[in-house]
């Protein structure tokens, strides 16, 4: 279980740890535009290949949430989890906590924690988690962007 330090549904950029969170959250709102999310379809890679290795996106469907990609930087630290349900990866049970508050309020959230539950106790996770939706309507996909320090 890892220990959340901070979880912030109201913040500012200048909350964010890392110039990849930035860069990546200032192209989801440009992507968003008047929309309330924008949709994966909408993600190009090559728009943001600096931030592809701190990137993690998980797809919800039929309530449950599914790791589809992880950056190499996320595997390295959390482990290669690609194609596995949250609910299989005991190290993530508090995760979907999260997930389902930004699939509720329909917005992204930044959060800081520990790693000490990877025996990582030397190591701080700061992510900003997006929203996103094939539909502008109903959340089917969160991409979050990570920062180890």
């Amino acid at each position: 279980m890892s220990k959340v330090v901070k979880f912030c549904s109201d913040f500012s950029e200048s909350d964010f740890t890392s110039n990849q969170q930035i860069k990546f959250f200032e192209y989801w709102k440009a992507l968003k535009g008047d929309r309330s999310m924008p949709s994966r379809a909408d993600i190009n890679p090559g728009d943001v290949v600096s931030v592809l290795p701190y990137i993690i996106l998980v797809e919800l469907s039929d309530g449950q949430y599914t790791v589809r990609l992880m950056g190499t930087i996320c595997a390295e630290i959390f482990g290669e989890h690609t194609g596995k349900e949250l609910g299989t990866i005991p190290a993530a049970v508090d995760a979907a906590t999260r997930y389902d508050w930004l699939v509720e309020n329909k917005k992204p959230y930044f959060n800081i924690k520990s790693l000490e539950y990877l025996n990582k106790d030397h190591v701080e996770a700061s992510t900003i988690a997006m929203p996103l939706s094939s539909n502008d309507n109903d959340v089917d996909m969160i991409v979050l962007v990570h920062h180890f320090y």
